[in-house]
């Protein structure tokens, strides 16, 4: 579908669920002052749930008798999962995003499956108040509306906007604001302080013993303490946004101290490393051999990653450890950016970014002519 015929078609579906709306003559909820469970909903990918958990001390301090729940994906519940600021997690697995399922129809069999679990289970906590944070489709905010969530937050732009209590602008016409800044409005709709959103940082579980002993056991160490590695992160979610084999392998002869941990997931790119490090002793192909909860014990203890527009710079970000990382202009540096000190991004400014194209395009001139000596050179002070 033509993009430029996109925002007609939402506001004529937008007219027909406010006139759906009215006719119904449903009373305003009041937004309440003590809410029981407060519940977030992003059904989008790691990186976009990492950024998201930078919200739960914003709310916990707002309302710090209040549960969170928190709706996310298979593919990124890890990242919710034994956090000690969310009380209960639900799945949802929409097609739009699923990566994993082949066919059409296994994508959509997959959604309504969980799609119905999760409703059975929100409807059975009586949440107060949701807060889609997803500015695209999904909102989830049909489901919420099902499930009789009085307090509903959402972004303005999205498909079921007018079924939200609560609305927030997203500010598209700002590219240089983080995804995570863009959040925060949503908090402000429902009158959270500036005294409260100043505490925004990504949570992640801490780290257990059993984590640890997996990079131990990956390095053949005893202990972290006695030794220092940096972390490769070459993957991405699309490959256009990956940077080629051979500079990686540059990279890795270039930076032989200390040892590199290449870190990635399935067989393209565990087939990827292995041609960038084979026959280089200092480094170790992680690709598939680290649990998540490994994978972020890994990032709290290295000096550095190096990578790519991945989830592992917002890894990264959320747990101090420095990163610098190639970006491509497809959804725009600033947006995208870790939100960390010691973060720094490289990109070609082009006037075409950001494109929004989810595949990119055939030349890509926003990640050309980059080199290894320009990633080694922006290296972070700790």
């Amino acid at each position: 579908m033509d993009r430029s015929i996109k925002p007609y078609i939402r506001k004529f579906w937008h007219f027909v669920l406010r006139t759906l709306k009215s006719v119904s003559r449903t009373s305003s909820p009041v937004l309440p002052l003590n809410p029981k469970r407060i519940l977030l909903l992003n059904g989008a990918h790691i990186g976009d749930i990492v950024i998201s958990t930078a919200l739960l001390p914003v709310l916990r301090s707002a309302y710090p008798e209040a549960e969170i729940g928190f709706a996310t994906a298979r593919w990124s519940q890890a990242i919710v999962r034994n956090n000690p600021l969310i009380s209960y997690h639900h799945r949802i697995d929409h097609s739009k995003l699923n990566r994993e399922d082949s066919s059409w129809f296994a994508r959509q069999l997959r959604y309504w499956r969980t799609r119905r679990q999760a409703l059975k289970e929100i409807r059975r906590l009586s949440y107060d108040i949701s807060i889609s944070l997803y500015p695209w489709r999904p909102d989830f905010l049909f489901l919420v509306w099902q499930a009789k969530i009085p307090i509903r937050v959402a972004f303005s732009r999205t498909l079921w906007a007018p079924l939200a209590t609560h609305l927030a602008e997203y500010p598209e016409q700002n590219p240089l604001l983080s995804q995570g800044l863009c959040q925060i409005e949503l908090l402000r709709s429902i009158g959270i302080g500036d005294h409260h959103l100043k505490l925004r940082r990504s949570s992640l579980a801490p780290s257990d013993e059993q984590s640890i002993q997996e990079i131990c056991t990956l390095l053949g160490v005893q202990t972290l303490e006695s030794v220092q590695f940096s972390i490769v992160h070459m993957g991405a979610g699309t490959q256009t946004r990956e940077l080629p084999i051979s500079f990686w392998r540059e990279f890795a002869t270039m930076h032989t101290v200390p040892l590199l941990v290449f870190t990635g997931k399935g067989r393209r790119e565990a087939e990827n490393i292995e041609q960038a490090i084979s026959g280089l002793p200092h480094c170790v192909n992680a690709c598939d051999k680290l649990s998540w909860n490994g994978f972020v014990a890994a990032m709290r203890h290295a000096d550095i990653l190096f990578g790519v527009e991945s989830m592992a710079v917002h890894v990264a970000a959320a747990v101090g450890t420095p990163c610098t990382a190639v970006y491509s202009g497809i959804g725009g540096p600033s947006r995208w950016r870790p939100e960390g000190k010691h973060c720094t991004v490289w990109t070609n400014a082009v006037p075409c970014s950001p494109c929004g194209r989810y595949y990119g395009c055939a030349d890509m001139t926003c990640m050309k002519s980059f080199t290894p000596q320009h990633l080694l050179a922006l290296l972070p002070q700790k």
